[in-house]
């Protein structure tokens, strides 16, 4: 076991540990606009298989959420663009569901992450931003979360 310990931060604080091999950690930060409605933004990693695309993926994980949630349904399509001031690919796609006889509705956008060669030396890692709200989004929160992922900078290799 390598004793190279690396700084891991949390919201909470940070803490000294070896470098994992994968990082499969979900965070769920829940807010509150001005009105009182809250709202989540949910980060979460995946991989591409070999040779998939990230609209074939995004495709695959809606079908997915389509056998797993009640009333799961996309609303418009896949909308592929650059996000961030690393220009990185995305694939966006907005749905809604049921969740206990109430209209839950997200936007999903699924970022490829730049080559790194401490965790995506295949370049097939997606980190998945979503902004989940019960009811329709207020301007609030699709500012806010216009602002997380137009401000997101991933870890790029140095040198």
């Amino acid at each position: 076991m390598s004793m190279s310990n690396v700084s891991y931060s949390l919201y909470e604080g940070t803490f000294l540990t070896s470098q994992p091999i994968l990082d499969r950690s979900i965070q769920i930060l829940m807010f509150r606009d001005p009105e009182g409605h809250e709202y989540q933004v949910i980060i979460n990693r995946a991989t591409l298989a070999e040779d998939q695309d990230m609209e074939a993926w995004s495709e695959m994980e809606m079908e997915n959420l389509r056998n797993k949630l009640p009333g799961f349904t996309t609303e418009g399509k896949l909308l592929k663009h650059e996000i961030g001031p690393a220009r990185l690919q995305v694939v966006q796609v907005a749905n809604r569901y049921l969740n206990e006889g109430r209209i839950i509705r997200q936007v999903q956008s699924m970022v490829k992450l730049p080559q790194n060669n401490r965790y995506n030396q295949l370049e097939r890692d997606l980190i998945v931003f979503t902004l989940n709200a019960e009811g329709d989004f207020t301007d609030y929160q699709r500012k806010h979360y216009v602002q997380v992922i137009n401000s997101f900078s991933p870890d790029i290799d140095v040198g």
